[in-house]
């Protein structure tokens, strides 16, 4: 077997058989209406991602519904459900950050807290914001970061210096089923069929070359895909460093 270990997160949609665009015409309006221009990789991706079922439990976000969802816009919204309270016993609130906000003129937010382009949150509990900094957007290949819910508003973490890392991530933790089964059952119905796989059936596999990318599931876990193209076999896998429980391989074949 001879295998390909360097497929982005694009190329293995396309593999799996999300060709057509079918959220290009809505990220398009929605680029106009902010005028926001998206990162390639993004805007690649979520046009073919688009409303799939294969990430209904995934930590990307490929609703067309939370396209260009901003920090500001969810800031906002709180400050508006709340400031009737505030209002009424304002000194309770002083030391409240969305309080602070709130006393202050839109354009000098960026004082205080940077806004962030969301594109997902921890499918399981929702306390986990995951977006790109605006300040950096125009990059080609942003960094991704996360803010954790109950900490301060302006708390954001880098967890993948590129979105090219995270979308690749976000793929293949999808494909081991670490957590769901969501990519058994829906590329099943597409005519795949998968099974569990250990490492041993495949002699020839370079795990060093497939473990590339940080997984989202698990304390110290990375993960990854590998294809090979004369059998039309997908490999995805996942191993926990921390804990070997956590670790799974999964293969996928066009039947």
């Amino acid at each position: 077997m001879s295998f390909r270990y360097d497929l982005t997160a694009v190329e293995i949609l396309k593999l799996l058989g999300y060709t057509e665009p079918v959220g290009k015409d809505t990220l398009l309006q929605a680029e106009r209406e902010k005028n926001l221009k998206l990162p390639p990789a993004l805007f690649e991706f979520w046009s073919l991602a688009a409303d799939s079922p294969l990430f209904e439990t995934a930590d990307i976000w490929t609703k067309k519904r939370n396209y260009l969802r901003f920090f500001y816009d969810d800031i906002q919204k709180w400050i508006d459900s709340l400031k009737e309270y505030w209002e009424k016993a304002p000194q309770e609130y002083a030391d409240n950050e969305y309080y602070q906000l709130y006393k202050l003129p839109k354009e000098k937010w960026s004082e205080h807290v940077l806004n962030y382009l969301q594109i997902g949150s921890d499918y399981g509990a929702g306390i986990i914001k995951i977006g790109m900094c605006l300040d950096e957007i125009g990059q080609e290949d942003p960094p991704v970061y996360m803010l954790i819910e109950g900490g301060s508003l302006a708390d954001w973490k880098i967890i993948d210096d590129h979105l090219s890392d995270f979308l690749k991530s976000s793929v293949c933790d999808v494909l081991c089923c670490g957590e769901y089964d969501t990519a058994v059952e829906i590329l099943e119905e597409m005519g795949w069929t998968s099974e569990e796989a250990y490492q041993e059936s495949f002699p020839t596999l370079d795990m060093d070359a497939l473990l590339k990318q940080r997984s989202e599931y698990g304390a110290d876990a990375v993960c990854g895909c590998a294809y090979d193209e004369d059998k039309h076999l997908l490999i995805a896998a996942k191993i926990d460093r921390a804990d070997s429980r956590n670790s799974r391989m999964m293969t996928y074949q066009k039947e």
